[in-house]
């Protein structure tokens, strides 16, 4: 009998409910927000929610923030989250350029961007760094020196590094700077000095004032901040000793029982943050060798690929025969139908399309070829000694910037014509499937061969993990609890709520003092990251004329305050609930027996049981909205494409005047060159600011910073206006790519036009055509 025929708009909704209804797992603090069907939002947060907070504060000179600034600062973030693929554990098997390829597509999946400002270079990704999550390195690569697999990795863990600074009654990875040590404190002055060097060469640069590119740069070091802040409460036993402090005596410390210590004259607990802090990410991304039940993002996104590839060729089901135009014919007639510039990008897709096609019949020779790599340094094991990651990165790179090429050049013009709204939506409908079929030839082989080796890294650190977790329990002096155990990650976790608000009000206290520091060059950074990291305290110990410390325990007390069951509190997060996982509730289900002692990821916790929420899918993404995000960016969706993804920022609107707090914040802002002070390299005559960057990660390089005092520039104050430029290539693509002209540029030769759309129709059409001076009006509007 024959197959049933299929017909394109069948395959694309095949295609569109497998992207859909993928199976994932909440994990660390959430990259990505609460999809806004979900019956949790409001109450549940990731970090995309807590960045949407950013709307609550004003941007620059008192304006609001728009879609596109805080997308901009939220990748910041994002990267953060997903550099932790790139560790010892997969290290092994793989090399970081075939992880990054792997890494850049999931963000395209997760952020609907991937060039330019968006794309995943090697700089930008860095590597896992336990001080950017907050995480405790204790028994971090099995007490083996990390560099020997990446110099960007840290070395071995000094027994100093996770005692307790009994001046602060906190670890001392997390703010003790007069150590050797990196302290997450450190990795934050860094991080926000590079921030405030960018914002203040966009806003008073002498040379550079309102460069979009320092702008990108500014926001993107903005969010990875915000992300090692964020993580304080969501990591730490913040919440817990707040409670306690509170009068909830019985709330578990996530510490032995005589574990307490002596500080000012109080008997506390101390706070501390987990061990093995990238386990869950581990689980929910890459997977476990042993879990064949479940699928890990990247299993996810190869069956995303398959799926779009077999629609692409007009298949269904792995079977030829289906009948109907395919997803490839059927993009090119569209996109040929828009007016002016449909010519030109119908014969680009067809040229991408074809180079697919090449790299398919490439494959299937390569399958008979394999060799041992002998000749290439970056070889992949199981794969064509020919096979290159780093050539791979130049051949996607065409694809992902067509596609935004398309969703910028509508949104600048076309979206404005009267007429065009049906062929926009099904332009949007074919666009996201068209791009993933032209990827899946150069990203499944790579998927295929490397997966194995990815889970078998993550499952040895996940077991470790897991043999640890009751450790708090067994050793009465334990102050090393692990991550799976004490993070409030989980939306499953009772204090993921109040973790969450904590960290949006950590957000509204840092940002506007960070941003007042953009637009004042005479305000000294360290003053400006002295005072946002007082975050970064112990609730016992707080001061309460310290505004943010005192907002941060307020958050706590509403929260307790307004919890359904307050009188449940000593009960539901005691000792004994939470050893046995009872800390976690889902809704309509009973939590008896939900958690194995693996902290609600681990063989069939909460985290397993939450699997409609996937670790890195911000909303509108591909994952929930496959059409209406790309029509929202062409601008032609009920979102408008609110300054999406333009040539440019748009001007934000104004902002109500309360969002802003009022004067200086006490930072000293003197506007005339200083003799001495911290403030003096901002200074170069007149209010033009001409510093230099601070260096382009925190921590990494030799030996020297473990076990000696730290280097200049490492976990202390910037040297001397920050030292020098920014490494050679940061911001680009690692070596082994062409130069390129421009910071975040596609790198020359790879098919891109001029990055206008004016320029980019020009080059296309070379003459201009009838009817193309109302097309440039309204591009250039």
């Amino acid at each position: 009998m024959a197959a049933p025929k299929l017909g394109f708009g069948s395959m694309l909704l095949v295609l569109a409910i497998v992207l859909v209804v993928m199976p994932g797992r909440a994990a660390a603090f959430g990259a990505g927000n609460i999809p806004s069907i979900a019956q949790v939002e409001g109450h549940n947060w990731r970090h995309g929610d807590i960045e949407d907070m950013l709307k609550t504060v004003a941007f620059l000179h008192g304006k609001k923030w728009t879609t596109l600034l805080v997308q901009r600062t939220y990748f910041g973030n994002w990267l953060r989250d997903y550099s932790q693929a790139v560790d010892v554990g997969s290290l092994k098997g793989v090399n970081a350029e075939t992880i990054r390829i792997l890494v850049w597509v999931l963000s395209f999946l997760a952020n609907g961007y991937a060039t330019e400002e968006f794309e995943v270079t090697s700089e930008r990704l860095g590597v896992y760094r336990p001080e950017e999550h907050i995480d405790n390195p204790l028994g971090y690569a099995d007490g083996k020196d990390a560099r020997e697999f990446d110099k960007r990795l840290r070395g071995p863990v000094l027994p100093e590094e996770t005692q307790i600074d009994m001046r602060t009654g906190m670890k001392n990875y997390i703010a003790n700077e007069a150590g050797g040590w990196a302290t997450s404190v450190g990795y934050l002055r860094n991080s926000i000095a590079r921030s405030v060097h960018y914002g203040r060469l966009y806003t008073t640069g002498s040379s550079r004032k309102g460069n979009e590119n320092d702008l990108c740069e500014a926001l993107r070091c903005l969010g990875q901040s915000l992300h090692c802040m964020e993580d304080f409460s969501a990591h730490s036993n913040y919440c817990e000793l707040a409670l306690r402090e509170l009068g909830f005596h019985d709330v578990y410390p996530h510490c032995g029982t005589a574990s307490q210590i002596h500080v000012n004259g109080k008997h506390i607990y101390p706070i501390v943050t987990g061990t093995f802090g990238g386990v869950d990410f581990l689980h929910s991304v890459l997977g476990e060798a042993n879990d064949h039940f479940t699928q890990s993002e990247v299993d996810e996104m190869n069956s995303a690929l398959l799926n779009a590839q077999m629609a692409t060729k007009g298949e269904g089901s792995g079977s030829r025969g289906f009948g109907g135009p395919s997803t490839a014919s059927s993009f090119v007639s569209l996109v040929s139908k828009l007016p002016v510039i449909g010519g030109g990008f119908a014969s680009e897709a067809r040229d991408l399309q074809k180079m697919a096609d090449d790299q398919e019949r490439q494959n299937e020779a390569y399958s008979s070829t394999r060799g041992d790599g002998a000749r290439n340094t970056n070889f992949v094991p199981g794969m064509s000694e020919n096979f290159d990651p780093v050539k791979v990165a130049g051949q996607i790179y065409p694809i992902l910037k067509f596609r935004d090429k398309i969703v910028k050049s509508i949104n600048r013009g076309i979206a404005k014509i009267p007429g065009l709204e049906s062929l926009l939506e099904h332009i949007s409908e074919t666009l996201t499937a068209f791009v993933l079929g032209l990827l899946a030839p150069f990203i499944r082989p790579i998927i295929n061969q490397v997966t194995k080796v990815l889970k078998d890294g993550s499952s040895g650190v996940i077991a470790t993990s897991a043999n640890a977790q009751l450790e708090p329990w067994r050793n009465p002096n334990c102050t090393d609890p692990t991550h799976s155990m004490l993070s409030k990650d989980h939306f499953t976790n009772i204090l993921n709520p109040c973790a969450g608000r904590v960290a949006a009000t950590v957000l509204q206290y840092a940002v506007p003092r960070i941003l007042y520091a953009w637009e004042n060059p005479g305000v000294p950074v360290d003053e400006v990251v002295n005072d946002v990291t007082r975050a970064f305290h112990h609730p016992a110990l707080r001061d309460e004329r310290t505004e943010i410390q005192h907002e941060m325990f307020q958050t706590v007390r509403k929260w307790a305050d307004e919890y359904p069951r307050r009188h449940e509190l000593n009960h539901v997060l005691g000792s004994q609930s939470v050893k046995d996982g009872k800390n976690h509730i889902l809704q309509g289900q009973s939590n008896k027996g939900m958690h194995s002692h693996g902290g609600g990821i681990f063989d069939g916790g909460a985290g397993n049981m939450m699997s409609n929420r996937g670790h890195g899918r911000p909303t509108n993404s591909l994952w929930s909205k496959v059409a209406t995000r790309d029509l929202d960016a062409m601008g032609a969706g009920q979102g408008g494409g609110v300054g999406y993804m333009g040539a440019s920022s748009p001007e934000p609107s104004q902002a109500p005047a309360s969002t802003r707090p009022p004067g200086s914040f006490g930072y000293h802002t003197d506007s005339q060159p200083q003799s001495g002070g911290a403030a003096d390299s901002y200074y170069s005559g007149g209010s033009s600011y001409q510093g230099q960057a601070p260096p382009a990660q925190y921590g990494g390089g030799p030996p020297q910073g473990y076990g000696n005092q730290p280097p200049q520039g490492y976990g202390a104050p910037p040297p001397q206006g920050y030292g020098g430029p920014p490494p050679q290539g940061y911001g680009m693509p690692p070596q082994g790519y062409p130069p390129q002209p421009s910071y975040g540029a596609p790198p020359p030769g790879w098919g891109q036009g001029p990055s206008s759309a004016s320029g980019w129709l020009s080059a296309v059409w070379g003459s201009r055509p009838m009817g193309w001076w109302w097309l440039q009006v309204l591009i250039s509007h």
